[in-house]
């Protein structure tokens, strides 16, 4: 594919991602389920066998963007969260039917998955751990969806949408890659230590890069400190996922 076609399409993607801004600003529709919705007809218009197997670089690269995209979206949701001491009662609430909802709905979901299309036999692809998979992304309140759709709420209302879309966000990501990478463990008590010794490791070691980060970038004042600790942040997540911790 030439680099030319590669640059018109993000030309393209840009202009229209900022057409469905305006478009939403007037209609009160995401412009991200627009942005997917494109999405799902461009891939109707020009899938086919032969293409997918051609462009398996296009598809490398799209799982580069995809893992960026991924930290923006938690990144994004973290800077939602204002933590004082008069919004620990709305923190917590939100939290609890943020994770209640997640997992309700998944379970939900995910039992329709299973009557559908589960056989019971051994052969069968279809299990609840696959199913979970699929109906984890189908569960999350999205807070790329919420924010932009709760701007003419009155403050309580909105300030409760935002922060459980932003633990919708963080808890389902969590409960997908936990699926993902447990999905092949027959032993209950096998996950239970797996999961136990990840996010020890994971929480002790952000503890500490943490403590060490905002030193650093408190005493430095370059202009372009921003992007430095965005390229930190992605050397950090692409460093723990090469030893299988919970990045994000």
């Amino acid at each position: 594919m030439s680099s030319y076609v590669i640059i018109i399409a993000a030309a393209l993607i840009i202009i229209l991602s900022f057409i469905f801004n305006i478009v939403s600003n007037k209609t009160n529709i995401p412009s991200v389920l627009m942005l997917i919705l494109l999405g799902v007809f461009i891939q109707l218009v020009v899938w086919s066998p032969d293409t997918q197997a051609k462009n398996s670089q296009l598809m490398m690269g799209l799982e580069i963007l995809g893992n960026v995209g991924l930290i923006f979206i938690v990144l994004e949701a973290a800077l939602d969260l204002k933590l004082k001491k008069d919004k620990i009662g709305l923190i917590a609430k939100s939290f609890i039917i943020a994770l209640l909802a997640l997992l309700f709905s998944s379970f939900a979901i995910a039992s329709v998955f299973m009557f559908l299309w589960a056989d019971g036999s051994p052969e069968s692809n279809v299990n609840w751990i696959t199913s979970l998979m699929y109906a984890v992304p189908l569960s999350i309140m999205s807070s790329a969806i919420i924010i932009p759709s709760v701007s003419k709420l009155v403050k309580n209302k909105k300030e409760f949408m935002i922060y459980e879309s932003t633990f919708s966000d963080i808890l389902g990501i969590m409960f997908f890659y936990f699926l993902k990478n447990n999905r092949y463990v027959e032993s209950a008590e096998q996950v239970f230590k797996d999961v136990s010794i990840n996010i020890g490791a994971t929480v002790l070691i952000a503890l500490v890069i943490s403590y060490l980060l905002v030193i650093l970038f408190q005493k430095l004042q370059m202009q372009a400190k921003y992007f430095l600790m965005f390229s930190v942040l992605v050397l950090l997540y692409a460093i723990g996922k090469m030893f299988h911790l919970s990045s994000l």
